[in-house]
C-alpha cells in the first residue's frame, strides 16, 4: 500500500463522514479524478513536503525563527484554503455554465416533443447538440434510463449532480409534470422562461451592486493596505537615538508589521464574504474570492513599504 493510500485511510478515520461526502460531491462535478480521501491526502502530503523543505532551507540560511514560524503557519492555512477552494471554484464555474445552457436545452426539448418525438429521444437530441457539460449530464441520464432506472429518478439524480439550486427546482417541476401527466412540452417551455427571468434578475442585481462592490475593492484591497503599509514603513524609519541623554525618536516595534499584516488579511477575508452577500446573495459565494483578496491586500501592504524604503 502506497503512502497516499495510507494517508487516505487515515483521513477517512479522522475527518467527519459528512465533510468527506460534501468534498466527494464537489469533486464529482469537476474533472478531478480523485476520491475525497485521496484528494485530501494528496494536499496533506504536499503541504508536509513543502514545510520540510522550508525548514531545511531555513536552517541552511539561518532564517530568523519568527519568520520561519510565520511561514510554517501560513503554508498549511493556504493549502487548506486551496483544498477547499479549488473544488468549490471549479464547481461554481461549472454550475454557472450549466445554468447558462439550461434554458436553450429545455426550449429545444419542448420543440422536439411537439414534433411528435418521445422524451427519451428528446434527451438524446440534447446529447448530440453539443451543449458541453449539459450534454454530458444528459448522456449519463440517458444511459441510466437504458439500464432500467426510471426517467424521474435519472432527472432528479442529474439535478443533484449539478450542485445547482436552479437545476433542483427546475427538474423537480419537470418531474412533477411528468408524474401528473401534464403536457411536458408546455412544462419545459414554462420552466425555460422562468430560468430566463431568474437570469435577468441576477444580471440586474449584479449591475445595481457594482458600485458597492467596487467600493469594497478599493477600500479593502488598495486604500487600507496602502495606508497601513506607508504608516508602518515611515514608523520603522525612525531609530532610537540617544544623544545628550535624551531620546530623539522611537521606532515601531518589529511585531507591529506582522500584526498589521494579519489585520489586513482578516479585513480582506471579510470583504470577500461581503462581496458574496452583496453580489450573489450568499456568503458562501464569497469564499472563492478570499484567497485572491488576501494575496492582493498583503501584496499592496508590502509594496507600499518597499516604495517608502526606496524613496527614503
Amino acid at each position: 500500500m502506497g503512502i497516499i493510500e495510507k494517508t487516505a485511510n487515515l483521513v477517512k478515520r479522522v475527518f467527519p463522514k459528512k465533510f468527506l461526502l460534501d468534498i466527494e460531491r464537489k469533486l464529482e462535478s469537476t474533472n478531478i479524478a480523485l476520491s475525497a480521501e485521496e484528494y485530501i491526502a494528496t494536499n496533506v502530503l504536499i503541504t508536509l513536503g513543502i514545510c520540510i523543505v522550508i525548514v531545511l532551507v531555513g536552517a541552511f540560511i539561518s532564517l530568523p525563527m519568527p519568520v520561519l514560524s510565520i511561514v510554517l503557519i501560513a503554508i498549511p492555512v493556504v493549502f487548506s484554503v486551496l483544498m477547499l477552494g479549488v473544488p468549490y471554484y471549479l464547481t461554481q464555474k461549472r454550475v454557472a455554465e450549466l445554468d447558462r445552457l439550461l434554458p436553450d436545452a429545455l426550449r429545444q426539448m419542448a420543440s422536439t416533443l411537439r414534433a411528435g418525438i418521445g422524451i427519451d429521444a428528446a434527451m438524446e437530441d440534447i446529447v448530440k447538440s453539443k451543449y458541453g457539460p449539459l450534454s454530458r449530464e444528459f448522456d449519463r441520464a440517458v444511459m441510466e434510463v437504458r439500464r432500467g432506472r426510471s426517467l424521474e429518478g435519472a432527472l432528479l439524480a442529474l439535478s443533484k449532480r449539478s450542485n445547482s439550486l436552479l437545476y433542483e427546482r427546475a427538474f423537480h417541476l419537470i418531474v412533477e409534470g411528468i408524474e401528473r401527466g401534464a403536457a411536458i412540452a408546455n412544462v419545459l417551455d414554462s420552466v425555460s422562461e422562468d430560468i430566463r427571468e431568474v437570469h435577468a434578475i441576477q444580471r440586474e442585481r449584479q449591475a445595481s451592486t457594482m458600485q458597492q462592490v467596487l467600493f469594497l475593492f478599493v477600500v479593502a484591497l488598495f486604500a487600507a493596505p496602502l495606508i497601513a503599509g506607508l504608516t508602518v514603513a515611515v514608523g520603522g524609519i525612525f531609530k532610537e537615538t540617544a544623544g545628550a541623554g535624551a531620546t530623539v525618536a522611537a521606532a515601531l516595534p518589529p511585531e507591529i508589521s506582522t500584526i498589521v499584516m494579519i489585520y489586513i488579511m482578516i479585513q480582506a477575508f471579510i470583504c470577500a464574504l461581503a462581496v458574496g452577500v452583496i453580489r450573489y446573495g450568499q456568503m458562501s459565494k464569497g469564499l472563492m474570492f478570499t484567497l485572491p483578496f488576501m494575496v492582493v491586500a498583503v501584496g499592496v501592504f508590502y509594496a507600499a513599504q518597499v516604495v517608502i524604503g526606496l524613496i527614503m
